[in-house]
């Protein structure tokens, strides 16, 4: 159904039926610079020691816990994607007044740009690079830009990453090439992806404190990621949007009968959308159980943050923060047992 390849892309998020509505988020702003293009030889493959480039360490941040998660929750995923531990950025997610540096700096009308790589993960065991350049993918040159001279548009922006996660999602898991570009010069390596669960991560440049899955993303923001007191937390909101995509819950929310606006929460409706919250909280409990994190200390956000929303929807139609936080109680005793 989806495609986990460990890939946060920062983009503008589009409609979401069913779970949550979505917010308008901001494009990209300028970045770092690189240097100018000279072919030569690839070195040999060696794992990073820089993870993100500077001043997106949150983006490194994300893809770190939500990696984590993917590839520890394999066994509760009936489809496994293959997932590279990366973070792209592409030159449509930018402002068209900061598009030309950017293709001065970093290259980046010259193919997606890599922003992190998860320490330890597929693209860092293969060399790759925080402000590498992706040329070709297994052979094919990634699509192109469309409509450059244009303002910034947040579904062309989505429609970019997506098009690049799908030439990387046909690799599976046989290891394959990347061709690069590094400071100018050309190389290529290759990379072994890992199964993993399937979703794909978006970090949204928004002061509000939100997430939220529309079947095959999930979304947060900034606003939210500055909200969270510790990797626990984060991996909590994390797996839960994650938990929906797994289970399919898009399907459900836009069935018939689920209703919308006032009468969504109301009846046999209210009763479904509750429902697939509490499964959703059950595998991502379970999926941070399997990745090391502690589902107890990370629900501690929805206390923090008035029990029932997050502020702005996020968590409407859930259980009370206190019957949430009991249910991650009683998920890691059985574990313990």
């Amino acid at each position: 159904m989806l495609v986990m390849l460990g890939i946060v892309a920062v983009i503008a998020a589009g409609p979401v039926t069913g779970l949550v509505a979505a917010q308008a988020v901001q494009p990209l702003s300028k970045s770092i610079s690189a240097r100018g293009p000279h072919p030569s030889p690839a070195p040999a493959p060696v794992a990073t020691a820089v993870s993100t480039l500077p001043g997106r360490e949150a983006d490194g941040r994300v893809e770190r816990i939500a990696f984590r998660l993917a590839t520890a929750g394999r066994p509760r995923c009936p489809a496994l994607e293959p997932a590279l531990g990366l973070v792209l950025q592409h030159l449509s997610q930018f402002e068209l007044a900061d598009r030309a540096g950017m293709i001065a700096g970093l290259s980046l009308d010259r193919g997606p740009g890599v922003i992190a790589v998860v320490p330890g993960g597929p693209a860092a065991l293969a060399g790759i690079r925080p402000g590498d350049v992706l040329l070709g993918i297994d052979g094919h040159a990634p699509p192109p830009e469309t409509a450059l001279t244009m303002p910034f548009d947040a579904a062309r922006a989505h429609a970019r990453a997506d098009a690049v996660r799908d030439l990387l999602a046909h690799t599976k898991t046989t290891p394959f090439a990347i061709s690069l570009l590094r400071h100018g010069v050309a190389m290529t390596v290759t990379v072994t992806p890992r199964l993993a669960c399937p979703s794909y991560i978006h970090l949204a440049r928004s002061d509000q404190r939100n997430a939220y899955a529309d079947g095959l993303h999930v979304f947060t923001t900034t606003g939210l990621l500055s909200t969270v007191r510790n990797d626990d937390e984060l991996a909590f909101i994390l797996a839960h949007e994650m938990a929906h995509n797994i289970l399919h819950h898009a399907v459900v929310m836009r069935g018939s009968e689920v209703g919308h606006g006032i009468g969504r929460n109301l009846g046999r409706s209210g009763r479904i959308v509750r429902a697939t919250e509490r499964e959703a909280d059950a595998l991502g409990g379970t999926l941070m159980l399997d990745a090391g994190f502690d589902p107890v200390r990370g629900a501690a956000i929805l206390g923090r943050l008035g029990g029932g929303d997050l502020g702005i929807e996020l968590f409407a139609a859930h259980d009370s923060a206190g019957k949430r936080i009991a249910a991650m109680r009683a998920l890691a005793a059985a574990r313990q047992r």
